[in-house]
């Protein structure tokens, strides 16, 4: 029986609206009940994902969350912290240096999930609004080298981020896990952070197998987790990449995916 599953927001759990469907509500209700482990796995700080956990019931002791797409791993009510990676100051400049030779706008956050940006712009202001934490204007080249950050994102239109995952130096793709976590966003985090890493770290904290543990995701940064769960499930509306990689494909999340994947492998076996 499967005993942990991780769940992406954006394109997974959430319809177009950023609502969350009657059918996955229930659904994820019915794996709690069955001693099952829901663990929301998302790109956004808590303060994005935790009216999403309140609506979940996902608040106890007992309830684990994955940020920043693996940077932070922590318990939901206590806050003991069971991952955490981060990328230094001078590391943040460097990649903006590349994101100014690119062409593309630029955000970062703190390790005390500041989020700054050196010109104000859409697409930092939909970080905002998405997540409701404040967007500070920094002057990038006054950042300390000693300083940390979570994550630093390229962000622009999906037509130019599309571009700049063609033009990144190589030698930034090997230093960091770079993964496209919405068609707006290109995330830069420590080498060994992602979805993957987290659920790992996460499933042996609380001494269970990643064999028994389902992940569930659409995007470039939820393919990581679908590796290395024992079943790694991709959305029907998922990018191509993230299909390729998954066991089993269900259906869209304007059609509560999640709720399909959850009755057929833990529900309905039980």
């Amino acid at each position: 029986m499967y005993k942990l599953v991780t769940i992406d927001l954006d394109g997974t759990l959430f319809d177009n609206e950023k609502n969350i469907s009657e059918e996955n509500l229930i659904a994820i209700k019915k794996c709690k009940e069955l001693g099952v482990k829901i663990v929301i796995a998302t790109g956004r700080p808590i303060k994005g994902v935790y009216p999403v956990l309140e609506k979940l019931g996902l608040t106890s002791d007992s309830d684990y969350v994955i940020t920043y797409n693996g940077a932070k791993v922590f318990n939901v009510k206590t806050k003991e912290l069971i991952l955490s990676s981060t990328i230094t100051g001078k590391e943040v400049k460097d990649i903006y240096y590349e994101s100014q030779r690119i062409g593309t706008y630029f955000h970062a956050f703190r390790k005390n999930e500041e989020l700054i940006t050196p010109k104000k712009n859409p697409y930092t202001e939909v970080e905002t609004n998405i997540n409701h934490v404040p967007n500070y204007l920094f002057e990038f080249e006054n950042i300390k080298d000693n300083d940390e950050f979570l994550k630093a994102m390229m962000v622009d239109s999906d037509e130019n981020i599309t571009s700049a995952m063609t033009k990144v130096d190589k030698k930034f793709t090997q230093k960091y896990t770079m993964v496209r976590s919405a068609k707006i966003f290109l995330e830069f985090l420590n080498k060994n952070t992602d979805k993957g890493k987290a659920l790992v770290a996460l499933a042996n904290y609380l001494n269970i197998d990643i064999k028994d543990t389902i992940a569930i995701g659409d995007a470039g940064n939820d393919i990581p987790m679908i590796e290395r769960a024992g079943l790694g499930i991709a959305m029907e509306n998922s990018f191509i990449e993230v299909k390729r990689k998954a066991n089993f494909i269900t259906k869209t999340n304007l059609e509560s995916g999640v709720a399909y994947a959850l009755n057929k492998f833990i529900i309905d076996e039980n």
